[in-house]
């Protein structure tokens, strides 16, 4: 399975941490403007991280561990 083809909110293992897809959003960045990114985010407790990942992350594949679909 390839990054492009995952759903909405589903779950995606990212440097050890479970993290929900949020699929292709405009992010904007300090003196770069908006910019299309694949969005992923984790609730840890008191706050949210997001990762964010340029669109040509899309065709890379994942992998899948112990049941759990990792990009690496």
């Amino acid at each position: 399975m390839k990054v492009k083809d995952l759903e909405i909110d589903q779950e995606v293992v990212i440097n050890t941490a479970l993290y929900k897809n949020k699929g292709i959003q405009k992010v904007k960045f300090t003196g770069v403007g908006a910019v299309l990114k694949y969005v992923f985010e984790t609730n840890l407790g008191n706050r949210y991280d997001y990762k964010y990942f340029d669109i040509t992350v899309g065709n890379k594949e994942l992998k899948e561990v112990d049941g759990k679909l990792e990009l690496k």
